[in-house]
């Protein structure tokens, strides 16, 4: 069994939770699809919490916040705590970070932070534009991903979603390609503001879309003494739900 986490974007407490759930269904292979910093005021104590992870992939966040690309990506408020988290970091931390890639294979399943495509490696995989080229590059039948924050089944051939199932299990169709994104366990989007995630069991094909309540008012508090600009801090909290 898999447990397949993405976009902690800083939020120690929501990370903890997750952790402490995958721990109690005894799940010792952890697969981390990047973002793990970003937006978020515990930067450093989430990048300790994955560092021994089977897999860590470098999300847009880590690259922006080692320049690998540039500042102008980025919207004013992602930019103001990238810049933020940079100067949080230790050596130790960005050697790390430089060390990580935006995909990965393991077991013959693929992973990326958000997209496979070569040439827009961060690219949102919300549209039928966007799933084309990463289908392309898909050579495995099941690949996970992040980065848009909302859980979502994608299947080659199919132009609307696959709609993820009330009690959160899908079987992946193996004869087909399928892409799964497993949400955001800091900051995931909609109504739903509990840590997002998943676990996969190869064996039998089946993704277990999951949430975790968490401490959501240590995040929000340490936000608030943080005293940043309040544009930033205001669009972080809405972001949380608050």
């Amino acid at each position: 069994m898999l447990a397949i986490l993405s976009d902690i974007h800083g939020n120690r407490p929501a990370l903890e939770a997750v952790l402490d759930e995958v721990q109690a269904l005894g799940i010792t292979r952890v697969l981390v699809l990047g973002d793990v910093i970003g937006y978020g005021p515990f930067p450093n104590d989430c990048l300790r919490m994955v560092a021994k992870a089977e897999l860590n992939l470098q999300g847009n966040h880590e690259a922006g916040v080692i320049e690998r690309i540039p500042e102008h990506w980025f919207n004013d408020v992602a930019l103001g705590m990238i810049r933020w988290t940079r100067r949080k970091l230790t050596e130790s931390d960005r050697v790390m970070i430089q060390s990580w890639k935006s995909t990965g294979a393991v077991d013959g399943i693929q992973f990326a932070h958000a997209s496979l495509n070569p040439s827009n490696e961060f690219d949102y995989l919300l549209t039928l534009r966007a799933l084309l080229p990463h289908f392309s590059a898909q050579t495995a039948p099941v690949c996970f991903a992040g980065h848009t924050h909302i859980q979502a089944i994608w299947e080659e051939g199919n132009i609307d979603e696959v709609p993820v199932p009330k009690d959160g299990l899908h079987r992946c169709n193996l004869s087909s390609k399928t892409v799964i994104n497993v949400g955001s366990v800091g900051l995931p989007r909609g109504d739903d503001k509990r840590a997002a995630w998943a676990t996969y069991d190869p064996a039998t094909a089946k993704v277990h879309f999951r949430r975790t309540t968490y401490d959501i008012a240590e995040t929000i508090r340490t936000i608030r003494h943080l005293h940043l600009d309040p544009i930033i801090e205001d669009k972080l909290l809405k972001d949380l739900g608050v």
